[in-house]
């Protein structure tokens, strides 16, 4: 991107400096496509250019490659007046393109007195060997398979390598809301006037059409009207891969994380309800049920407090909202039971991280201002691979810092813990002749104040 000052020449009122300011930022703006993900247009001129080549994809990614002169001509010029005082963002021009494939859709790359930027071509109407713009766009509903049939009116034009390209935007939700519909997006090709689509209820739906061939296209269609499934909404699956991570001891209780991947739902998931249940060895009821509900975009949650000795039954509920209706969806479930760790004190729970490997994570320790553990394990190889992150941190928000280091030795110290964190840490060992194993463990480190109690030197600071 380049800048440079306005040449001026001519005498204009203000008022058109002001107007080809805000031109050239508009037209910036519909510029900003994915770099390196070429538009649906070019791609479609050429592929209806290679259509008859031996070699299709060879030929379709040099066409990219090279780019294409798009149809219609560039607006007339722009002059700017070297008798006003422009302001100072008037003054600056930004070069947004260079050629035409680098333009979303029509737009053409079009250079005037103050920059190049992309531009709505004149005189398209009038090119010639462009296929008609599509009309008469009907959408209708194909209730089996959740789908929507797109058709729409093919004017006669004498060329077989037209390629329709289908544009959507959609909203969801109960009541349509035109100004919060997503922005256009290519999304299906057809070489007939015909296209099956599919559709989620609840979800407003518009589109529209090109036709596009070897030449290029006179643009988009006027858009369908306003298009929505007919069935309403169902409320969300049963969140799916549900399990539970290792319990730790952590400050006289079982800890453990709950984790599970998001379901199925018509709807947009608003947020997640999370259940735990405690019951007694030896009776059905539930004793202590607690809920806590947990936002959209997580997928874990930490489960603290628990009681050695206990089953637990826990489930997670997606919820998901239609209008002013709340749809719960299908809870999943499972039982935690504690019963392994009765009575596992704070200090003989390392002794329980046992495995193939017979890793051992000792206590955390203080050393040279640095909070520290020692990993051990048997020796059955001659070098291994031992990677170490935090998974959480006392309720709080922190960084997830993955380290990994090679070692000849069945011993590994690791620094740099923060206090009141999770860990946790995977061993694997390098062999030619069987198979390498990932062996996993998970350990947490103590609250700062408590390990003080034992050390005065410790600072409380990397926390």
């Amino acid at each position: 991107m380049t800048r440079k000052k306005c040449s001026s020449s001519s005498p204009l009122p203000i008022l058109f400096v002001v107007v080809v300011f805000i031109l050239i930022k508009l037209s910036s703006a519909k510029c900003r496509f994915k770099e390196g993900q070429p538009d649906s247009i070019l791609l479609a001129t050429c592929e209806a250019r290679c259509l008859h080549q031996d070699d299709k994809d060879m030929c379709q990614k040099l066409c990219v490659r090279r780019g294409l002169t798009k149809p219609g001509s560039c607006p007339r010029d722009i002059q700017y007046n070297s008798n006003l005082t422009l302001s100072p963002f008037s003054a600056v021009c930004v070069d947004t393109c260079s050629k035409d494939s680098q333009c979303p859709g029509i737009l053409k790359c079009c250079r005037h007195d103050c920059g190049v930027s992309c531009q709505h071509p004149l005189n398209l109407h009038n090119a010639t060997g462009l296929p008609p713009i599509p009309t008469e766009i009907r959408v209708r509903e194909k209730r089996r398979r959740k789908a929507a049939i797109i058709e729409w009116s093919k004017p006669h034009f004498n060329d077989f390598n037209v390629i329709y390209i289908l544009q959507e935007r959609h909203y969801t939700g109960k009541h349509l809301q035109a100004d919060h519909m997503t922005e256009w997006s290519a999304c299906m090709k057809a070489r007939r006037a015909r296209i099956r689509f599919s559709v989620k209820p609840g979800t407003w739906y518009n589109f529209r059409i090109a036709a596009v061939n070897e030449n290029g296209t006179r643009g988009f269609s006027h858009m369908s009207l306003n298009f929505i499934y007919s069935a309403d909404p169902k409320p969300p699956k049963e969140p799916t891969d549900v399990q539970v991570g290792p319990l730790w001891l952590q400050n006289g209780s079982l800890n453990t994380e709950l984790i599970w991947s998001p379901p199925h739902s018509d709807l947009p998931i608003q947020r997640y309800s999370v259940f735990w249940s405690r019951r007694l060895m030896g009776v059905t009821d539930s004793v202590l049920v607690r809920q806590q509900y947990v936002p959209k975009d997580q997928t874990r949650f930490l489960l603290q407090g628990l009681q050695p000795n206990s089953s637990y039954f826990l489930q997670i509920q997606a919820i998901a909202y239609y209008g002013k209706q709340k749809l719960r969806g299908r809870k999943s479930g499972l039982v935690l039971n504690t019963t392994i760790l009765a009575n596992v004190t704070e200090d003989d729970y390392y002794k329980y991280q046992q495995n193939n490997f017979g890793l051992n994570v000792k206590k955390p320790y203080w050393k040279d201002g640095d909070l520290r553990t020692r990993i051990v394990w048997k020796k059955n190889s001659s070098k291994y691979n031992i990677t170490w992150s935090n998974v959480s941190c006392n309720d709080r928000d922190v960084e997830v810092m993955k380290l990994n280091d090679i070692t000849t030795e069945s011993k590994y110290e690791v620094h740099s813990l923060k206090f009141g964190c999770r860990y946790k840490v995977t061993l694997r060992e390098f062999s030619r002749t069987k198979t390498s194993h990932d062996t996993t463990v998970t350990f947490a480190t103590p609250l700062c104040l408590e390990l003080r109690k034992n050390n005065k030197h410790v600072r409380c600071h990397n926390l």
